[in-house]
């Protein structure tokens, strides 16, 4: 019985649920306030699929070697959604090595020659390298189910309409 109980606050303790962190910024628990205290940020706008707003973070402050862009994504009560970067295309292995030591690989796809994708997974975050073929940079985003599923939902309720539009000129 005390094993059971041991075993059970085992695996509901914080650190198994513990949001990831990428340069400093944990999502889901990162506010706003705390962003422009750490990183001098310029406001780019808001998003449309969180409706929170959206910060670029100056890449001279975050020692990565490669790092040529982050964006940061609030939603709309001031919580860190995502962060999307952008690398050069050659560091693809490189952080694909380095997420899998923290992270669980839940699909890949690397041809010889083509676009390279690795996809993980860390409770309620997807994080995603892609890589296109025809492309010198390649992406690394860290991005909550809850603004990836805003997206999705949107992103079909706008192809609908498009298509809905496109029918009716018909």
């Amino acid at each position: 019985m005390i094993k059971g109980i041991w075993l059970l606050l085992l695996l509901t303790s914080s650190s198994v649920y513990a949001a990831p962190t990428i340069f400093g910024m944990t999502l889901g628990e990162m506010s706003e306030k705390e962003l422009k205290a750490k990183y001098n940020v310029n406001l780019t706008g808001k998003n449309k699929y969180s409706e929170g707003n959206m910060y670029s973070v100056p890449v001279s402050s975050i020692n990565f070697e490669g790092l040529q862009e982050v964006t940061a994504i609030f939603s709309s009560d001031g919580k860190l959604l995502a962060v999307l970067t952008a690398f050069p295309k050659d560091k693809f292995d490189y952080l694909k090595n380095t997420l899998s030591g923290k992270y669980k690989l839940v699909s890949k796809q690397i041809p010889f020659v083509g676009n390279k994708k690795a996809t993980f997974r860390d409770g309620v975050t997807e994080i995603s390298l892609n890589a296109p073929h025809l492309s010198f940079t390649m992406s690394m985003n860290y991005i909550n189910d809850d603004l990836m599923k805003a997206f999705n939902s949107k992103s079909q309720s706008e192809a609908k309409e498009k298509q809905q539009n496109e029918a009716s000129q018909l």
